[in-house]
């Protein structure tokens, strides 16, 4: 069961003295307060109640469509009704709440019951919004929202042996309903008034992606389309537009938005938002001293919030006020990480509608279509339409508003990466700031915590911090970061290839800095027997070819990982022995040269060389510590070890000229 909390022994609340804390509605916000409640110093305090206007206790709404695929109703189940016994919390399914008096402070439901209260949270959640379309409540028409709605379509489909199908909306809701009924076999059209698909997180060119790979699916697609009128003939409904010729489907299903519910608080004389909503401040306060209201029926100054994220940080605030707390209520961009119709759509942070200096860096490939907002050069915001295996580390920059230097978003721009060798950073390398869950705010410290605390697998996790109970997409993540654990990567031969590496930047400094070996003064000084080496001739051209040699060994040790065509043997020996190779030439070259760079040619070949060693020593640190780091230092080592290697690289081309110039004056003069 996704997140479902484990029975809790129940709590000792002394009813003819406790509080009264009553809770109307029974969605996710309010299974998320009575969790947090219930975990709170103050538990003691309350008698607690809910009433719920369906027939289960609260469920997984985010995750409703995969009832189709045979995933069970109680499996859908935050928490099965003996949590709310075990917890001491009186639950009413089915029961809908008609009446508050504020004065008395008392509810009437539509049984005839009354309830009294000390505090009051209003939890009502919103209904889906049908707009004034002439014959949308005809047979046939139908919303999306809860699972008996699920089961009324699936009911309808398969008595009318339905094959057509149109959503009226373009937006999240509507995807999600389009993808319902075409799991149910049905051909379907959507239908949007807007220019573009999820007109409120996405510019006009991630939309126009967006239809693409959806009509890719099968799934026809109208925008800029009006419908005036659904009407029901010979068992059929006929749809009429404004600025289109009508068409004839089985099924009509609205998922043009949704409105909060307020009418309780109307009723009762509470004062409401400008659009909608119970109005609230951020102390989750309404304007009766005893009532609270959370979730999609509340408007916190006057914003009202649609996703489950901000509805559960409302639960924090509230219960933690409950507790004494002096908590309040902040709001932070909402993420959106979905898979519509099968399509990745991802945004994260800011809007562009909501930056008004922001800059935009696109990228649109083959893969899909990303972009990223920046101000003053940070990363502020993202959005994405198709896979985008970035991600992780793109969320960590938008939390963090990374700065994006100019030569990332040129490399953005091309390959739609930003950052060089980042997807392979795994969870257990993440920093502890980074968050996991963006629905929860739940960051990698949490869950590092929670594992010390003895939750070991991804569902006690899950349980214990709330990731992966909204929209599930960190699931992942969370299945990664239990099962393989913070383990370190052993890549074999990485020691030596460390050792190496730091002894031949260390030489390679050391040589440009160093004057030369001095020759012996005269012939009996012992000195003499050494700088014979770059003395005699002879001894010079067997170092020297011995030097081209070690080269061209280096070289032939490189290509195991540029040539795809060599297999055999381990990558990590292959490295290890082309930078030991590496790291004796510089030895070769003292042997050679007694530290002497030369003039003009010979000049311009020693200082190829050595910083061709030097930055290849570096590329060898980074490359040896990016698997043994964890954080913001194994992110810098895996951005610059690709960097430093293709310096490398771009080091090695002039050498083979500058060497064949340099044994042609040698022989030649």
């Amino acid at each position: 069961m996704q997140g479902a909390p484990q029975l809790a022994a129940p709590s000792v609340v002394d009813v003819t003295s406790a509080e009264r804390l009553v809770i109307v509605g029974g969605g996710m916000a309010a299974h998320g307060f009575c969790k947090r409640v219930i975990g709170s110093s103050q538990r003691s305090r309350f008698a607690i109640s809910v009433f719920g206007e369906e027939p289960r206790p609260a469920y997984d709404r985010v995750n409703l469509s995969s009832l189709l695929s045979g995933r069970a109703e109680s499996e859908l189940l935050l928490s099965p009704r003996d949590w709310y016994e075990a917890n001491d919390i009186e639950l009413h399914t089915g029961r809908r709440i008609t009446r508050i008096d504020l004065d008395r402070q008392q509810i009437y439901d539509d049984r005839g019951g009354v309830e009294s209260y000390d505090h009051l949270v209003l939890a009502t959640g919103s209904y889906p919004w049908v707009p004034p379309i002439s014959g949308s409540d005809s047979p046939g028409v139908f919303v999306y929202r809860t699972i008996d709605d699920l089961e009324a379509i699936q009911r309808y489909v398969r008595e009318h042996d339905a094959k057509t199908s149109a959503v009226i909306g373009g937006g999240l809701l509507g995807l999600e309903a389009a993808k319902v009924i075409t799991d149910l076999g049905l051909a379907t059209t959507i239908l949007e008034v807007a220019p573009g698909l999820m007109a409120r997180q996405l510019d006009a060119q991630a939309a126009k992606v967006l239809r693409e790979k959806v009509e890719s699916l099968g799934v026809n697609v109208h925008v800029t389309r009006r419908t005036k009128a659904i009407l029901p003939q010979d068992g059929r409904l006929t749809l009429q537009y404004e600025n289109a010729e009508p068409t004839e489907v089985d099924i009509v299903l609205v998922a043009a938005g949704i409105r909060p519910r307020d009418e309780l608080a109307r009723d009762a004389g509470l004062e409401l938002g400008p659009r909608g909503g119970i109005a609230v401040n951020r102390r989750l306060e309404t304007s009766d001293p005893h009532v609270f209201a959370i979730g999609e029926c509340a408007a916190v100054d006057g914003h009202i919030h649609g996703l489950v994220a901000p509805c559960y940080r409302m639960a924090d605030v509230l219960a933690a006020r409950l507790a004494g707390e002096q908590a309040e209520f902040v709001d932070s961009e909402e993420s959106v990480e979905l898979k519509l119709l099968g399509v990745p759509v991802i945004t994260l942070g800011k809007a562009i509608g909501e930056s008004t200096s922001g800059v935009v860096v696109t990228h649109d490939g083959e893969n899909g279509y990303r972009k990223l907002i920046l101000e003053q050069g940070r990363v502020v915001g993202a959005a994405s339409v198709g896979e985008w295996d970035d991600v992780n580390l793109i969320r960590m920059s938008v939390a963090q508003h990374k700065r994006l230097w100019p030569t990332q978003r040129v490399r953005f721009q091309r390959t739609g990466m930003p950052y060089a060798g980042g997807t392979g950073l795994q969870i257990h390398q993440w920093p502890g700031h980074a968050t996991v869950c963006s629905c929860m705010g739940i960051t990698r410290h949490q869950l590092g915590l929670a594992i010390a605390d003895g939750h070991s697998t991804a569902s006690q996790l899950s349980a214990a911090t709330g990731a992966g109970t909204a929209c599930g997409t960190c699931t992942n993540l969370l299945c990664e970061l239990v099962g393989e654990g913070p383990e370190q990567v052993n890549v074999r031969g990485s020691k030596v290839v460390l050792v190496a590496s730091v002894l031949a930047a260390c030489l390679a400094l050391a040589l440009f800095l160093m004057p030369p070996l001095p020759f012996a003064t005269s012939v009996q000084d012992s000195w003499r027997k050494i700088d014979l080496f770059w003395r005699d001739g002879f001894i010079k051209q067997v170092s020297g070819f011995s030097l081209l040699f070690l080269m061209l060994a280096a070289l032939v040790f490189s290509l195991r990982k540029r040539v795809k065509r060599i297999s055999f043997g381990d990558y990590g020996w292959w490295r290890a022995a082309h930078t030991a190779i590496g790291t004796a030439m510089l030895f070769g070259l003292i042997v050679h040269t007694g530290v002497r760079m030369g003039s003009n040619l010979n000049f311009a070949l020693s200082l190829t060389f050595l910083l061709l060693a030097l930055v290849g020593g570096l590329a060898g640190i980074a490359s040896s510590l990016e698997s043994k780091l964890s954080g913001d230092s194994a992110m810098f080592m895996r951005a610059w070890r690709p960097k430093l290697t293709w310096i490398h690289i771009a080091l090695f081309v002039p050498l083979p000229a500058l060497l064949a110039g340099h044994v042609f004056s040698v022989y030649w003069y």
